[in-house]
């Protein structure tokens, strides 16, 4: 795509103004004639393009081809069929589990889609997040094999696992439903704080997270029809916000439409407790910007009061920070999100400082650098790296003074 001083304003702009959750409200926006391509290549990618597509609908003045027209009208419902299909099977596998005596709650856009969106159609699945108990991970893929499942190998950490706490794990299942590629993905934990798992290494943290993931349980409640639990709006609050600080290097606009429209439908959210959790889970960094983004980009009703008072619990200020230079970093992010490449992963997120925010002390941190510099043999062949490479040499070498110094710690 050519280079343009600009960036891409005028069709951010679009973008948007259909992101915004008081979309009775926005109006169209101004400017140069946008680049049609980048419009619906950005939309699909940033998971607004059936957003999109209904916002036009409701604003004729936006003048776009018949091809643009087509796209997106193609996306919004190859979207509806493919989310009704996924949430029927929710639905079943839900009602199994609840027959099997296996609590199960839905995670992200398995629980936004139709609980919290006008038309399911208006938020993108790409599969199926489930939350479960941690001693029903294995009853849990056997109920999945007798509905037809099979299950998927996960890719493995930087680390060993004998040195990973398995309520971290991801557990995926695959089946064909309909012509539907079906991924259930579940595990114990209901957030994931670093790339590769690495806040496993600090033993601190990871029994901070399985406090949390029980207060996650203690807080939620049974599913309307029966099936299943809720999360609560807090809680899910939390897992939007902190979902890009492991797997995503920025925020995609459909994330900050999901944080809109939690905030929107519950206006009296408990902000204290969502404060303290994030302090407590030190993610304060990618929460707070999270939530400014969403301010500014999906009228989510947040105050600038409110995104303060969460700030304050990073500390003090010191250069010396990393969850301050983490906060910095995203919120350049955030202030470039008008004119950026939507069509492109930003460098929103620095995985490796992240990990390192999250974990506390010298040791911890030691262990993180030494995995990401020596990943453990599993890792290297599911990337195809041959162990004994002249480039895992040299990471070797420097990885075991890492690890003698954590050893002397």
């Amino acid at each position: 795509m050519p280079d343009r001083p600009a960036g891409f304003t005028a069709e951010n702009a679009l973008l948007i103004a259909a992101t915004r959750a008081d979309d009775n409200g926005a109006a169209a926006p101004v400017g140069a004639p946008p680049d049609l391509v980048y419009l619906v290549r950005a939309s699909e990618r940033q998971g607004v393009a059936p957003l999109l597509h209904d916002w036009l609908g409701r604003h004729p003045e936006v003048l776009v081809d018949q091809a643009t027209k087509a796209a997106l009208h193609e996306a919004y419902w190859t979207r509806h069929f493919r989310n009704r299909l996924l949430l029927e099977e929710l639905r079943t596998v839900l009602r199994a589990a609840t027959e099997a005596g296996i609590d199960v709650m839905p995670l992200k856009g398995a629980e936004l889609a139709p609980a919290y969106y006008p038309a399911p159609a208006l938020r993108p699945l790409s599969d199926l997040d489930l939350l479960v108990r941690p001693q029903d991970v294995a009853r849990m893929g056997e109920l999945l094999q007798r509905q037809g499942y099979a299950e998927v190998d996960h890719a493995p950490s930087y680390v060993e696992d004998e040195w990973l706490d398995l309520a971290s794990r991801d557990y995926g299942w695959f089946a064909s439903r309909e012509g539907v590629d079906s991924l259930i993905e579940y595990r114990p934990a209901p957030l994931e704080l670093a790339v590769g798992r690495l806040t496993d290494l600090d033993p601190a943290y990871t029994a901070a997270l399985r406090r949390h993931a029980a207060l996650v349980w203690e807080r939620s409640t049974p599913a309307p029809d029966g099936a299943g639990r809720v999360m609560s709006p807090e809680d899910l609050l939390l897992h939007v916000t902190t979902h890009l600080a492991a797997k995503h290097l920025n925020f995609r606009l459909v994330w900050l439409h999901d944080i809109a429209r939690i905030v929107r439908r519950r206006p009296g959210l408990d902000w204290q407790y969502v404060a303290a959790c994030a302090a407590d889970l030190r993610v304060v960094a990618p929460v707070s910007a999270a939530l400014e983004a969403a301010r500014r980009f999906a009228a989510a009703p947040i105050s600038q009061a409110q995104v303060e008072d969460l700030r304050a619990g990073l500390g003090p200020a010191s250069a010396f920070s990393l969850a301050q230079r983490d906060l910095r970093r995203l919120m350049r992010h955030v202030d470039g999100i008008p004119s950026a490449d939507l069509t492109v992963e930003g460098p929103g997120v620095w995985p490796l400082g992240a990990a390192l925010s999250r974990v506390r002390g010298v040791r911890a941190r030691l262990r993180v650098l030494r995995w990401v510099l020596l990943p453990g043999r599993e890792y290297l062949e599911h990337r195809g790296i041959e162990a004994g490479s002249a480039v895992v040499g040299s990471a070797k070498r420097l990885a075991l003074r890492v690890g003698r110094r954590a050893g002397e710690q």
